[in-house]
């Protein structure tokens, strides 16, 4: 069962400006989906990247995305996760733990239990080693998220 990460972020969509526009069309740049100047005003360019970006994750196990056009709670959560480390547990270790095991030709496969143990420690940090401009620190932050396709 799909679980969706948590959220902190306002929905946007068409018509929306501020702030988490203008992060949204940050972290949806960085993640190579065009969404023009990052300038906090949701248009037709940024719906396009936000659908071709949800399209993208549509048949993830872990909070997959539906390509509406909209950034609600489900792709804040891939789009912003939290930073997480060792210790932690829950929907945002799953999808780490699921995006770690898409690199497993590399790395260590791991379980996807929701718990940020020791097996998700090492196969993080060999992820950000292999990565080559990643903190080798075993915490999975903006730059990993982004490394790891999120």
């Amino acid at each position: 069962m799909a679980t969706a990460v948590a959220t902190k972020h306002p929905t946007i969509k068409v018509g929306s400006k501020g702030a988490a526009v203008k992060l949204a069309q940050g972290r949806l740049n960085a993640r190579g989906y065009s969404a023009g100047t990052a300038d906090g005003i949701f248009g037709n360019l940024t719906r396009n990247a936000v659908k071709s970006y949800q399209a993208d994750r549509h048949e993830d196990t872990v909070a997959p995305l539906d390509s509406d056009g909209i950034v609600g709670p489900k792709t804040w959560g891939r789009l912003d996760p939290p930073t997480i480390k060792r210790g932690d547990d829950g929907a945002t270790v799953k999808l780490l733990q699921e995006r770690l095991n898409v690199f497993s030709f590399v790395i260590p496969e791991v379980d996807i239990d929701g718990d940020f143990g020791p097996a998700t420690e090492t196969s993080l940090k060999a992820f950000q080693e292999w990565w080559g401009t990643l903190e080798v620190d075993g915490i999975a932050g903006p730059l990993t998220w982004i490394a790891l396709w999120s």
